[in-house]
């Protein structure tokens, strides 16, 4: 699947002329009510507004010296007498009835002075806006109504030979008035807003914990590069070490904790300390850590504690439907509606992705930058794909949307390599993962789910892993998405491959899948009056519809206590 890129070249978003220098930046902008010199824009030709040098330090010369310059070449002017050319320096009052701009009016003509080069005509006021025309140098324009001021500039709509567009009116200069053309009238353009460049920076912190953990239990101060308690846990757990409790530094100087398996209302204080329960990254912890053999098992993660009293069937049996396997599961209670093949171990396809995207979650700080290394020679040539090229560069959130809305294989390669450093290290992480998940019948050899006779797992084994994933804030968003715009290096605008989220009314995730092997997969998950049912159908060759089927029958056929 290929990207859909900005129709804009960076080169056409910079400048409202077109510039044959070697750089092309924003020059000498005038405000509303004055319009810069010549020399004024020169400069500002030479020098853009940010290229961090200063007016009066270009190029290491500073004031005194360039005033001095200045003072020697009017010196040498009027020794060497009044100049006959039209260029000659006026006096300081000659021509202050020309240095008022005139306005340039409806219906009248301007010509381009754009200093021999061409002036960029946008389709709305804006430097990102896409250039539909260039205005040659001393070319005439005319000027139409409409005059709006984005990023620095007054732009004028204009019309230039076919095109109609807007341009920066400090390169406009007006024409002696005439009889007005009639001009028709034009809706009022918003102006486009400028974003910043992205900033591509992978320094800093990487995923993980960093410093010795106490593996005889004890206490220990390590670095967390991002992400959540949950993943702190698996980090401590992938080392062999089982985590009592989590301590941070308040902004009052006071230590707050995290009961590690303790009910949300005994860490009610960490959570206000860390909204949404994400911390960012780096950040200093001090951890606790059981002794080996005297807590809870490394492996285990609780599932979500039942909250709620299980569904009662008061209707007729399960639809039938067409599927390898199936299951349907009250997220709440945990209860199983309704089975079939439930516990036979089959190829997941791009569920597999689901766990992926748990570990990026619990594991990484979303708005890192991370650069796609371009290695994805093993992906089959119509695999599905982000469209991520050597050099890319998108934080690890659009990654995760790219992941879970486009099924990208790319991104999740990309995520493996960024959270554990190697594909190896991450199909390690992950399979450690579903073990504390108690998912016996479970196993990975990629993060993506493209076929491998080794890995597979059950439809009753991907309901828990979906059940606990649509707990997590996060997961839970970005499953039930309908599209995406990306803001890193590319603009890529992404729309779900999920049909089930808009062929049901209460769809709210969460992934499909697909190989040649696996069939067409899906797990679904639907909330109705606060209460979620979530299916899974493994090989089923009309999933969403199927998967519709069997969640509105467990809403009309199951009582839920009050």
């Amino acid at each position: 699947m290929s990207k859909r890129r900005s129709s804009t070249p960076p080169s056409s978003m910079v400048s409202p002329i077109h510039s044959s220098m070697a750089f092309r930046y924003p020059i000498g902008a005038r405000s509303a009510t004055s319009r810069a010199s010549r020399a004024d824009r020169a400069e500002a030709m030479l020098y853009p507004r940010w290229s961090g040098v200063s007016r009066w330090s270009r190029s290491g010369v500073r004031r005194p010296a360039l005033l001095l310059a200045l003072i020697a070449l009017v010196v040498g002017t009027l020794a060497s007498g009044p100049r006959a050319d039209a260029r000659a320096t006026p006096a300081p009052l000659a021509g202050l009835e020309t240095s008022i701009p005139a306005q340039l009016v409806a219906g009248t003509t301007a010509v381009v002075d754009a200093d021999g080069d061409c002036l960029r005509i946008r389709v709305a006021p804006g430097l990102a806006a896409t250039q539909v025309a260039c205005a040659e140098d001393g070319s005439t324009v005319t000027v139409l109504e409409g005059s709006v001021e984005a990023d620095g500039y007054t732009w004028q709509q204009v019309r230039s030979d076919s095109a109609v567009g807007w341009a920066a009116d400090m390169y406009l200069v007006p024409t002696a008035p005439e009889d007005p053309e009639p001009i028709a009238p034009v809706e009022p353009v918003e102006p486009v807003a400028t974003e910043p460049e992205p900033v591509c920076d992978t320094r800093g912190t990487p995923p993980g914990l960093f410093g010795d953990l106490p593996a005889q239990g004890g206490s220990a101060l390590v670095v967390w590069g991002g992400g959540t308690t949950a993943g702190i846990v698996h980090q401590a757990a992938l080392r062999g070490v089982t985590l009592r409790s989590v301590w941070v530094l308040n902004d009052a100087g006071r230590w707050t904790s995290y009961i590690v398996g303790a009910p949300r209302f005994v860490n009610q204080r960490w959570y206000e300390h860390f909204p949404g329960g994400r911390i960012p990254s780096p950040t200093a912890l001090f951890v606790i850590a059981e002794p080996p053999g005297t807590g809870p098992a490394t492996g285990s993660i609780a599932l979500p504690v039942t909250t709620a009293n299980a569904p009662r069937h008061s209707g007729g049996p399960a639809p039938e439907v067409e599927a390898a396997a199936v299951i349907v599961v009250d997220a709440a209670s945990g209860k199983v509606l309704h089975e079939h093949n439930a516990r036979t171990r089959l190829p997941p396809a791009s569920l597999t992705k689901i766990a992926t995207a748990l570990l990026a979650i619990d594991g990484s700080d979303l708005d890192a930058w991370v650069s796609a290394d371009g290695d994805y020679g093993m992906l089959d040539a119509d695999s599905s794909l982000m469209g991520l090229a050597a050099g890319d560069c998108f934080t690890v959130r659009d990654l995760l949307y790219g992941l879970m809305l486009w099924s990208g294989n790319d991104a999740a390669l990309t995520i493996a390599r960024h959270v554990a450093g190697s594909d190896a290290a991450f199909v390690s992480s992950m399979n450690a993962f579903v073990d504390r998940l108690g998912l016996a019948d479970t196993h990975f050899v990629n993060p993506h789910g493209l076929h491998d006779a080794a890995q597979f797992s059950t439809a009753y084994d991907l309901a828990l892993l979906a059940r606990y994933a649509m707990t997590l804030p996060t997961f839970e968003a970005i499953a039930g998405e309908h599209s995406w715009t990306t803001s890193g290096s590319e603009i890529i605008l992404m729309r779900t491959l999920n049909h089930f989220l808009s062929s049901y009314d209460d769809a709210d995730g969460v992934k499909t899948g697909f190989t040649e092997e696996a069939g067409k997969t899906l797990v679904a998950s639907a909330t109705r009056d606060g209460r979620r049912v979530i299916a899974v159908l493994l090989n089923a060759p009309d999933r969403s519809s199927a998967a519709a089927t069997l969640i509105e029958w467990a809403f009309t056929d199951h009582t839920w206590p009050r």
